[in-house]
């Protein structure tokens, strides 16, 4: 059974429907140049990772996710697509490695699983550069009302 760090990321990949549909919809928000870098913040099995990346045309993404089968099968849907734009890295979104490295940071359907907020945006606030944005949703509904809880 996937402990909270691990999931079934085979699984995960075949049921993601609605955070794919909800994925999307952030997508459409963005207002990009295409050579920015940003962060993939929660990436999963990078679905929407691909998708991200293809409105980077001269940009670059890091695809981060606290659970290695995500990242192992996000790899697998993206990396031969992008291998010179996109690094996947291992962590928390509470607790990540970056300093002002990201022109901003997208997020879908992964707050709700970080039980301290004021950390998660800390840190994220950390990662951005000067002028840097974030665009996420929680998927709406209960999730959204614990996040704001």
């Amino acid at each position: 059974m996937p402990s909270f760090r691990e999931w079934d990321s085979s699984a995960y990949d075949r049921i993601s429907a609605p955070q794919f549909t909800w994925g999307k919809k952030v997508l459409d928000h963005l207002s990009l140049r295409g050579d920015e870098v940003l962060l993939d913040g929660g990436c999963g099995t990078g679905k929407l990772t691909g998708e991200l990346l293809t409105l980077l045309p001269r940009g670059r993404l890091v695809a981060v996710d606290l659970s290695e089968n995500m990242l192992r099968k996000a790899r697998e849907n993206v990396e031969f697509r992008f291998p010179a734009r996109i690094t996947f890295v291992v962590a928390d979104l509470a607790h990540l490695p970056f300093v002002q490295a990201f022109d901003g940071i997208f997020s879908t359907a992964a707050f709700h699983w970080i039980p301290d907020h004021d950390r998660l945006f800390r840190s994220l606030y950390r990662t951005l550069r000067p002028g840097g944005r974030l665009v996420a949703q929680c998927g709406g509904g209960p999730n959204l009302c614990r996040l704001l809880a």
